[in-house]
C-alpha cells in the first residue's frame, strides 16, 4: 500500500498493512536544524514512510488591513476560484510548509494530500483579530453569524477548487476548546459555528473528499455533533487540555478516526530515550488496536525539538506502526 491508499483504508475502516505515519514538519527553524542534523524534509519522509503531506490554504483575509464588526458585511470574500488560493507563496517567516498546487505536484499518488483550510472562528480572526473575533461571538452574535453564512457558502466553492486541483483530504482548522472546558459554551456553539461549519463539511462530503477537524484544547461537550456533522477525523486529541485518551478510544473509536497522540508539549518536549519510548508505545496501545488511528504529532514540530529526538521517536513509530496492520 502506498501513503494514499492507507490513509484512505483506515478512514473508511478497512485493512492495512501498518498504521498511517504523518509528521508536521512546515516550521522553518526546526526544519533548518533538521537538515543540518540529519537531511532534507524529503528525506525523513522517505526513511519514516510518512504518508500525508500537507498543502496550506492562505487565510481569507487578503486585504492588508483587519476590520471593525460592523465593515464585516460589507467586506468583500474574493474570488474563491481564483489560482492564486492554490499557488500562494507569501507566507511567513517562520513557516516551511507549502501551498496546495506544489503539495499535489509533489506528493499525489505517493501520499494523501491533505489541504489545511481555516473554518468559522479561525478564518473570521483573519479579518477581525483574534480578540475582536472572540469578543463578537459574545457581543455581536447576529453579525458573526451572517459572516458565517458567506463564508460557509464561499469555502464551498473553494472546496470544489482542491478537489478538481486533485486534493485528497482536507483540514477544517477551528480551536473550539481550551485547558478542561471550550472556549465558549456548547450552547452557543451549536447556534453560532455547527451549522456553518456542517454546510462546508457536507459539502465536501458529497465531493468526496474527507474532512479532519483540527481543535485544540478540550471540546468532549460537542464530539457527538462533530460526528454528526460528518468530520472523519479529529486531530490532536489534547491530553494536556484534559481528555482522557482511554475513554475516547472505548467510546469514539469506532465512530471517527483518531489522528495525533504525540503531545509536543507535554510528550516530545517532555519525554526523551526511554521515557519518550515508553509514552509513544502507551499510545500506540490505546489508539492503534482495531484501527481508526493515523498517528501524528500534536502540532507542527517546534525548534525547540531536538532533531535527533524526534528522529529516535520516528524509528520507533515505524516498528509500533507494522505491529498494528490488520491485513491479513
Amino acid at each position: 500500500m502506498n501513503g494514499y491508499d492507507r490513509v484512505m483504508a483506515t478512514l473508511n475502516r478497512k485493512p492495512v498493512d501498518r498504521t498511517p505515519i504523518d509528521c508536521w514538519l512546515y516550521q522553518k527553524q526546526f526544519l533548518e536544524r533538521l537538515e543540518a542534523d540529519y537531511g532534507p524534509r524529503e528525506k525523513f519522509l522517505e526513511e519514516f514512510g510518512v504518508d500525508v503531506f500537507v498543502g496550506l490554504m492562505p487565510f481569507p483575509n487578503q486585504h492588508g488591513r483587519k476590520f471593525d464588526i460592523h465593515e464585516l458585511a460589507q467586506v468583500p470574500l474574493e474570488d474563491p476560484r481564483h489560482p492564486k488560493w492554490l499557488n500562494y507563496s507569501d507566507w511567513n517567516y517562520d513557516f516551511g510548509g507549502t501551498n496546495i498546487a506544489t503539495a499535489v505536484q509533489d506528493h499525489k499518488g505517493r501520499r494523501c494530500v491533505l489541504a489545511h483550510c481555516w473554518g468559522m472562528v479561525e478564518g473570521t480572526s483573519s479579518f477581525l483579530g483574534i480578540e475582536n473575533c472572540w469578543m463578537n461571538l459574545g457581543g455581536n452574535t447576529d453579525l458573526m453569524a451572517a459572516f458565517f453564512d458567506r463564508y460557509a457558502d464561499w469555502m464551498c466553492v473553494q472546496v470544489d477548487l482542491m478537489v478538481e486541483a486533485g486534493v485528497d483530504m482536507m483540514t477544517l482548522s477551528d480551536d473550539w476548546g481550551s485547558n478542561g472546558t471550550m472556549l465558549f459554551s456548547p450552547k452557543s456553539w451549536r447556534k453560532l459555528i455547527k451549522p456553518y461549519a456542517g454546510r462546508v463539511v457536507q459539502h465536501a462530503r458529497s465531493r468526496g473528499l474527507p474532512v479532519n477537524l483540527h481543535s485544540d484544547g478540550y471540546i468532549m461537550q460537542i464530539l457527538d455533533d462533530v460526528i454528526e456533522m460528518g468530520y472523519t477525523s479529529w486531530h490532536p486529541v489534547q491530553e494536556s487540555a484534559g481528555m482522557d485518551p482511554r475513554w475516547i478510544k472505548a467510546h469514539y473509536g469506532d465512530k471517527i478516526t483518531i489522528y495525533g497522540s504525540l503531545d509536543v508539549v507535554d510528550g516530545l518536549l517532555k519525554y526523551d530515550g526511554e521515557e519518550l519510548d515508553a509514552y509513544i508505545t502507551e499510545r500506540f496501545g490505546i489508539y492503534a488496536p482495531g484501527g481508526g488511528f493515523i498517528f501524528n504529532g500534536g502540532h507542527f514540530i517546534q525548534p525547540d525539538i531536538p532533531p535527533s529526538r524526534l528522529i529516535r521517536a520516528y524509528r520507533l513509530v515505524n516498528a509500533l506502526a507494522r505491529q498494528y496492520g490488520t491485513l491479513q
